[in-house]
């Protein structure tokens, strides 16, 4: 079982392994706990993102194309 050291300002590095094991990444959330003398520490499930760029082609466009309004509509029946 590997071990960890607190250091003086109160912080553990997880080992890559446990890291890896549950599949942490760097910026993840983690809920922690005291139960009966001992730390249990839960990983929250990642957000899941729904964002996705409104110019994915990375196309040039102009402050005036910038500014005109979006219209929602046109992709009202995409889910």
């Amino acid at each position: 079982m590997p071990t960890v050291t607190l250091s003086s300002k109160g912080q553990l590095v997880l080992p890559k392994p446990v890291r890896d094991a549950l599949g942490l990444k760097p910026g993840q959330r983690l809920t922690i706990a005291v139960e009966d003398r001992r730390i249990v520490i839960e990983a929250d499930e990642p957000p899941v993102s729904s964002w996705q760029p409104l110019n994915p082609a990375g196309v040039r466009l102009s402050a005036a194309e910038l500014s005109r309004p979006v219209d929602l509509t046109r992709d009202a029946g995409r889910g």
